[in-house]
């Protein structure tokens, strides 16, 4: 496991990035939360108040960021949705329609 932590710090690599991301968003929920808390008790040793507000704002500046882009993302495959499907279903009614004309066709020959 340390070599895989030197590995890490050495290397520019994008598979340490994936490594913690896999790690990181595969915890279960309580996990994630705990995580978090240790983190911010973490990040505010020898800092004085002024500075823990500072930074917990902007971390939460941060995580505001974060959440307001995935919203918009979600929305927008929301939006879509809908509208692909609509769309589907009306080419699937004008092929229907084009082969029964084709059938009366036949028929009234």
């Amino acid at each position: 496991m340390s070599n895989d932590n030197k590995d890490c710090k050495n290397s520019k690599d994008s598979s340490c990035e994936n490594k913690i991301e896999s790690c990181l968003f595969s915890l279960p929920p309580k996990q994630f939360a705990l995580l978090s808390s240790i983190i911010g008790i973490l990040l505010i040793d020898d800092l004085d108040i002024d500075q823990q507000n500072a930074l917990g704002n902007f971390i939460t500046g941060i995580g505001q960021t974060i959440m307001t882009a995935a919203a918009q993302q979600q929305l927008q495959e929301n939006t879509d949705s809908p509208n692909d499907q609509i769309l589907n279903e009306i080419e699937n009614l004008k092929n229907q329609i084009s082969l029964l004309k084709k059938e009366i066709e036949n028929q009234n020959r």
